[in-house]
């Protein structure tokens, strides 16, 4: 089975949902660029941990303050604008993650087999 990440505007069904959706655990290798916490202008790879139509959560190397906004591109190539809702550090295990919200909400992404 072969996942998908597409925006909105693909979608089949032109519902549109309100309630926030469940996240699906689901790894996928993101370009992610903007700033770290020291002002720094990156450009790295992270994996997401899971997803959701407006956000979800990756694994990363780099400190981030939140509502920072960055950039994701998928793996295709997607431009997705988003904003650090939150930042966790794990230092047993010296793991780094944050939470992210996409940008326009009105334009969320869509996963669909394919």
């Amino acid at each position: 089975m072969v996942m998908k990440l597409m925006p909105d505007s693909f979608r089949k069904d032109g519902l549109k949902s309100a309630k926030p959706s469940k996240p699906i655990p689901m790894r996928i290798r993101f370009k992610v660029t903007g700033q770290d916490e020291n002002g720094f202008v990156f450009e790295e790879y992270a994996e997401s941990v899971d997803v959701s139509s407006g956000g979800g959560c990756l694994i990363f190397m780099r400190d981030i303050k939140k509502g920072e906004n960055l950039k994701l591109y998928s793996p295709k190539g997607g431009l997705f604008l988003v904003s650090v809702r939150w930042f966790r550090y794990d230092m047993r295990k010296n793991v780094r993650s944050f939470g992210f919200q996409l940008a326009k909400p009105g334009n969320p992404w869509v996963l669909i087999n394919g």
